[in-house]
């Protein structure tokens, strides 16, 4: 491929040839469709500059229909006289324009274009990401318009907000009051945005397990499983309020009403109804049908009570797969409707064995990795990069639909929002040319994607940060190891697992790896489009420097200060996060984060 476009064509097409000739940059760009059905595009070509005409002879660039086997691929033709960008339907037309947009902004190609040929298409059906919308932070709609355009560059075709508590229900108030909900005008305007963009928002409600921001409210606690509260070892927790639905017809109409309400706002027929890690199922309500039937087939029982509410709205039915995979036979037992989501967030998950077995049932699935961002101030790079690829190569061997990327706020939502940009990139490219890329590519997209072309941006510094943990030496599952310094649950686990897993040499080599990346962000441009990135990953680097010298304080065997500087450390939190986000959930953020930050 031509450097100049190997550097900014991202992701990188699946075939390209360059010619030796050239096309001269025109002062206006007319464009004719030659096929009325590639109209509807017309508003996204005159965003960017091209003016539809209706004479052939005055145009430069025709929109042209070709058969194509994959309704997404397209074909880009740039020659010294004319461009064509053809396709067999409008989704494949609007990919090719995202390509055809990036020749262009090429800042290296001034006066000329080079001649090319492109031919286009991805290797999976399915290119999913989820946002956690629900663990405090509930971005604004503006950072969320701005996720949907790149995710529309990305030539993503799916998008889930993952909600608990964060739609405005009209009869429960209670639930919602302080977490600046999405109402309903604003989920419709979402779903009308992504649709523009050939994403389908797919509808995502938890409707069993996760139900906590519900049962810790008097009002909900006739639907709870124990609504006195449980406590568990490994994940170990303790609460006073139940997290899990009782599996009953009581519990199906409550949530049928809630579909209801929340259905109608999404153009989408399917929908992601959650049902993982119901904690304490057993425990209370049915404890004595799961010990007389087993708590795989009470689970499935209420499964399927789920799925024929589904159907009755007319959806159709997708759902986290662990509990279900606790016993695999089960699969047998589901109808075709039913799409399981396999998740599994280290490189180490059994990706193969679970998606070789709801294969074999016929069943339509996708695997979901994760972006690695959440329990950390950095994200976990090269644990997420290993995931992904793990996910992509299983998914195409075993004949799934393709990848639902999952992006969670655990335990307060405390990441950077920047942390989701190297995964996400990199997942979005794999998921659509099948190719795995290396940082420098993967920076020059950030670059071109992020930031428009401008040099010395903050991209480089996010992979460096986001390897933390590999330079520490540290693998905790789902949790970066500064994270956990901070938040362990159990001061002795904390000590525990520092003297046996780390040494006082590793931690101080993160330290001197975040002053690398400090010293690097001081080089970055102070331009607009990069000091909000620019200052979020330094409340990062922060925030990881003061665990690591706690880390270093208990190796050493000496007592840890707490901060001096705690109230702008949380001022500076506060306004970051309402750059990006709303209001709603951050009180609860900062009290947990300000506890961490301060506990001896």
């Amino acid at each position: 491929m031509n450097e100049k476009l190997d550097n900014f064509l991202f992701p990188e097409p699946q075939k390209i040839h360059v010619h030796s000739d050239q096309f001269p940059i025109p002062s206006s760009f007319p464009i004719i469709f030659e096929d009325n059905s590639f109209r509807i595009l017309e508003s996204h070509f005159s965003k960017h500059g091209f003016s539809p005409v209706n004479s052939a002879k005055e145009a430069l660039l025709f929109i042209r229909k070709e058969s194509f086997t994959q309704r997404e691929a397209y074909r880009l033709q740039i020659s010294p006289q004319q461009i064509i960008l053809s396709g067999s339907e409008p989704i494949g037309i609007f990919h090719g324009l995202q390509t055809l947009c990036q020749i262009i902004d090429n800042k290296e190609f001034t006066q000329n274009l080079p001649c090319l040929e492109i031919e286009d298409f991805p290797i999976l059906e399915r290119r999913g990401f989820m946002l956690d919308v629900s663990r405090c932070k509930v971005p604004t709609m503006e950072s969320l318009f701005d996720l949907i355009d790149l995710l529309a560059r990305l030539h993503v075709n799916e998008f889930q907000l993952y909600i608990e508590h964060t739609f405005a229900f009209k009869e429960h108030q209670e639930v919602w009051n302080e977490a600046s909900p999405f109402t309903p005008d604003e989920i419709r305007l979402i779903d009308r945005y992504c649709k523009d963009r050939f994403i389908e928002l797919v509808p995502n409600l938890n409707s069993f397990g996760h139900f906590e921001r519900w049962l810790m409210h008097k009002n909900y606690k006739y639907l709870a499983e124990c609504p006195d509260g449980f406590k568990r070892e490994n994940p170990y927790i303790v609460r006073d309020h139940g997290t899990t639905l009782k599996p009953n017809q009581t519990s199906l109409d409550f949530i049928d009403s809630l579909y209801t309400e929340y259905l109608p706002n999404f153009s989408s027929n399917k929908f992601n109804v959650g049902m993982d890690e119901p904690w304490e199922l057993g425990q209370g309500w049915s404890k004595n049908k799961v010990q007389a039937r087993g708590k795989d087939k009470v689970y499935l029982e209420h499964l399927e009570g789920i799925r024929k509410l589904v159907q009755s709205h007319g959806k159709e039915m997708q759902f986290w797969a662990d509990v279900l995979l606790e016993n695999p036979e089960n699969a047998k037992l589901l109808p075709t409707s039913a799409s399981p989501i396999i998740w599994g967030y280290e490189p180490s998950h059994p990706f193969a064995e679970q998606a070789e077995t709801i294969s074999a049932c016929g069943l339509h699935y996708c695997l979901a990795p994760g972006t690695g961002t959440w329990r950390s101030f950095s994200g976990r790079w090269p644990n997420s990069r290993a995931n992904i690829d793990a996910a992509i190569s299983n998914v195409k061997k075993y004949k799934g639909e393709g990848i639902l990327l999952t992006s969670w706020g655990d335990c307060g939502n405390h990441q950077p929002w920047p942390t989701l940009y190297p995964p996400l990139l990199y997942g979005a490219a794999q998921a659509w040319n099948g190719k795995r890329i290396n940082d420098s590519s993967l920076i020059s997209g950030m670059d071109h994607l992020l930031f428009k072309n401008q040099i010395n941006t903050p991209s480089a510094a996010l992979v460096e940060l986001g390897k933390l943990d590999q330079v520490i030496n540290s693998d905790i599952p789902n949790t970066s190891i500064c994270w956990y310094v901070l938040f362990a649950p159990l001061p002795e686990q904390l000590l525990k697992h520092i003297n046996k897993e780390h040494q006082l040499f590793e931690l101080e080599e993160g330290l001197a790896h975040l002053h690398s990346i400090r010293e690097s962000l001081s080089t970055c441009n102070k331009i607009e489009s990069t000091s909000l990135f620019s200052a979020e990953i330094s409340l990062g680097i922060e925030l990881s420097t003061l665990a690591l010298k706690k880390g270093i304080s208990l190796l050493s065997g000496k007592s840890w200060k707490p901060i001096s500087h705690k109230d702008s450390l949380l001022s500076a939190y506060n306004s970051l996060w309402l750059a990006r986000a709303r209001p709603g959930g951050l009180p609860e953020s900062m009290e947990i984060l300000a506890k961490a930050i301060t506990l001896k």
